[in-house]
């Protein structure tokens, strides 16, 4: 039987583990470390700078310093091992047991908070790797359209006022603004179920205007969207109820259908191109592209909204922009 096992074998079946106790109660156990080497003799780690007290005995009565005598050479020179206090056996043996002290006194709050960091890290880790040039990209996109948006706020003397990112953010941006209008009472703009309404009542008034312009009942980067022909009335009229009683994203038909329902004209001001996307009211079809300083000079009675694709990191978000102050 080699030393290592014959090391082994004495602490389990003879001998019960010491514990000992250091400053502030704390207990440090399984201080003997054994080398995997086989050619080199196990020791047992012990420092004079750190005063070890046995609390515990087994059955035989052994202790501390009776497995210390085990361990150490005998008369006959057939002991299994030399005690070692070297200066980094003892630093290693000091930051154990600080270690040990410093997790006792934390609260189990923070133990829980550190697995939890622990456990999201390693999902991190686990995750694919980034594409940084992908990453810069967006970054660069982001940049790009804050400063395009900025620039056309300040033409306008406007500020952006943001919009919860909640699935009705165009519905409760047009709806801000016909408040700011005295257009929709407050209790109504505070609403974007007013909004959804009116638009899909529109919608459903003039189906003809607007079937050829939806591309699915789901929307247009949905299963189905590209697929010849138009909708039935089955499936427009599915949407309108989506439209009216849902928190599904509403986008260019629901701006234009507002734009025609309160005969309003609605800017919407983007990274672009264009800067500003023009829906007229009642006699705007299709709407059209402009400037910031051609949406200022169409006067107060403009609805003004802006669109981001990138500046939130939420994907497409719209926010009301009110009069600056």
């Amino acid at each position: 039987m080699g030393k290592r096992k014959a090391v082994k074998k004495l602490l389990k079946s003879t001998l019960p583990v010491p514990v000992y106790e250091y400053e502030q109660g704390v207990a440090i156990e399984d201080l003997v470390n054994f080398s995997d080497d086989e050619d080199h003799t196990s020791q047992l780690t012990t420092t004079s700078t750190v005063p070890a007290h046995n609390t515990s005995s087994g059955p035989s009565g052994a202790s501390a310093s009776t497995l210390a005598s085990a361990l150490a050479p005998n008369s006959m020179g057939s002991g299994l091992g030399t005690p070692s206090a070297s200066e980094s056996d003892a630093d290693g043996f000091r930051d154990t047991i600080r270690e040990k002290i410093n997790e006792k006194k934390k609260s189990s709050k923070q133990r829980f908070a550190e697995r939890q960091a622990r456990k999201q890290q390693a999902v991190l880790d686990s995750g694919p790797a980034q594409d940084i040039a992908w990453n810069a990209q967006l970054e660069k996109e982001r940049l790009e359209e804050i400063a395009v948006i900025s620039d056309a706020c300040r033409v306008l003397g406007r500020q952006i006022f943001e919009i919860q990112p909640d699935g009705h953010c165009m519905f409760s941006a047009v709806a801000d603004q016909l408040g700011l209008l005295a257009i929709l009472p407050p209790e109504q703009a505070n609403n974007p179920y007013t909004t959804r309404r009116l638009a899909a009542q529109y919608m459903r008034e003039h189906k003809d205007d607007f079937i050829p312009f939806l591309p699915s009942v789901d929307g247009e980067d949905m299963p189905g969207a590209t697929d010849d022909g138009i909708m039935n009335d089955a499936q427009f009229g599915e949407y309108c109820h989506r439209v009216e009683g849902t928190a599904e994203w509403g986008g260019e038909p629901e701006i234009q259908a507002l734009s025609r329902a309160f005969d309003i004209p609605i800017h919407v001001i983007q990274r672009g191109p264009p800067t500003v996307v023009s829906h007229g009211g009642a006699g705007d079809a299709f709407g059209g592209a402009t400037e910031a300083k051609a949406s200022a000079a169409a006067g107060e009675r403009v609805v003004r909204i802006s669109y981001h694709r990138r500046m939130y990191g939420l994907g497409e978000h719209y926010n009301s922009l009110r009069p600056a102050k």
